[in-house]
């Protein structure tokens, strides 16, 4: 596996050097060339760092280096104005009067979990997983909407397979 490595800063000035090369001629006339950031020309980055080969293996390393800095927000619902507004619009050349219903939606502050907190959830939610018998062969359908609570589920993969919906 290839990777960027552990002194892969994008804050770093320079780090990149030339930016991208190009690493193979275009196939016709109406392709440009494949282009390839420098440091990286001779294989494509498949993983981050050495060592991280899985999304848990993410969770774990930004546990680990970032800790209690806020990983993920989101805001809860408070309230929901609806407000009903007539409109006019034409239909088969005559103007036509319409009554919508609009919903406006009163949202919290921003709440969040730190890394730790999403590293302690989803270890907690594996655990559960394992209890109830799934192993890696296993897979199961996922159905939520979309939020930062499904996205727990995301890195468990070590212990499971599953498709999202």
């Amino acid at each position: 596996m290839t990777s960027i490595g552990a002194a892969c800063k994008t804050n770093k000035p320079g780090y990149y050097g030339k930016g991208s090369v190009e690493v193979s001629k275009p196939t016709n006339d109406t392709d440009g060339p494949t282009r390839r950031l420098a440091i990286s020309a001779d294989k494509l980055v498949t993983q981050p760092f050495a060592g991280i080969d899985t999304v848990y293996d993410v969770l774990q390393y930004v546990a680990k280096t970032h800790g209690t800095r806020d990983a993920l927000g989101w805001r809860d619902i408070v309230d929901v104005h609806e407000e009903a507004k007539e409109v006019t619009k034409t239909v088969d050349g005559k103007e036509v009067k319409e009554t919508k219903k609009w919903k406006y939606f009163q949202l919290s502050g921003y709440k969040y979990i730190t890394y730790v907190q999403l590293k302690d959830q989803v270890d907690e939610i594996a655990r559960g997983l394992l209890d109830l018998g799934l192993t890696t062969d296993d897979a199961f359908n996922i159905y939520a909407a979309t939020r930062s609570g499904p996205a727990f589920f995301f890195f468990f993969s070590r212990h499971s397979s599953f498709v999202r919906m």
